[in-house]
């Protein structure tokens, strides 16, 4: 395997990632790749070993960071209070790259300490890509799921989290069962006030009723839709937050665990 196979094959780990993110984990590998130089290509390979599971690092990270700039940005003190006293392996803009704690261990641990206490520093074009890439609040369930499932677990918590993503799915099999009674209620409604225009010039009383009832109807089935819609973004939201917080202790133990180690 050499260096365009394994970008190539990290990139596919991490197809789930928006694509800003995606393209920032290549773009600080690729980099990596670089530095060492073509002669230390295979010796770098090894240090970062297989791309799969260096893909789910970069996930678990990615997930990880997401959650602090969410809590951080609802709650000023939450950096100060939840500041790790560990350094962290070589990282750049929240990617972990414990496996390839090597050639580049100095530089990498300088810039994950100085990245602990500033915020990175990005151009407005960059600002801009990012904020326009935010994942829907569905898409953002699923890459917390995908990060739950990548870190390491006992049998019984991974037991407990395949109930509960049974559940998940469960609940959001019913709000987008609402969600499609009331589209098929929208469409009702809008033939029935048809037939109901129509019917005024024929018989009036009976236009009128039937008029009455399509709005009716019309009116429900946008309630239902903007409803569902609402509750699906609101459970969605309420599930990544704290799905969130177990990716984000059981990350930041590992990695307290690793540089004790």
């Amino acid at each position: 395997m050499n260096k365009e196979t394994y970008l190539q094959e990290l990139r596919k780990g991490l197809k789930i990632l928006p694509q800003y993110d995606r393209d920032e984990a290549v773009e600080f590998y690729e980099e990596y790749f670089d530095e060492a130089g073509i002669e230390n290509e295979a010796k770098v390979i090894e240090e970062l070993g297989e791309p799969k599971i260096l893909a789910k690092k970069i996930l678990v990270d990615v997930v990880d960071r997401k959650y602090e700039e969410t809590m951080a940005a609802t709650n000023p003190d939450y950096s100060s209070q939840n500041a790790m006293a560990v350094v962290p392996a070589p990282t750049a803009s929240g990617f972990d790259t414990n496996a390839a704690a090597g050639a580049t261990a100095t530089a990498g641990t300088a810039y994950g300490a100085q990245a602990e206490t500033l915020p990175p520093v990005q151009p407005q074009a960059q600002k801009e890509e990012k904020k326009n890439d935010q994942p829907s609040a569905l898409k953002t369930l699923l890459i917390v799921l995908a990060a739950i499932f990548a870190l390491p677990l006992s049998p019984v918590i991974f037991a407990l989290l395949i109930v509960v993503s049974v559940l998940v799915f469960v609940a959001f099999v019913v709000l987008i069962s609402f969600l499609i009674a009331g589209i098929a209620m929208f469409v009702a409604a809008i033939g029935t006030i048809v037939f109901g225009l129509i019917a005024l010039f024929i018989n009036p009383v009976a236009g009128m009723c039937v008029l009455g009832s399509g709005l009716t109807v019309f009116g429900l089935g946008i309630f239902f839709i903007i409803g569902s819609i609402a509750l699906i973004r609101i459970t969605a939201h309420g599930l990544a937050k704290g799905l969130g917080r177990i990716v984000h202790k059981r990350n930041r133990k590992n990695k307290a665990a690793q540089a004790g180690a």
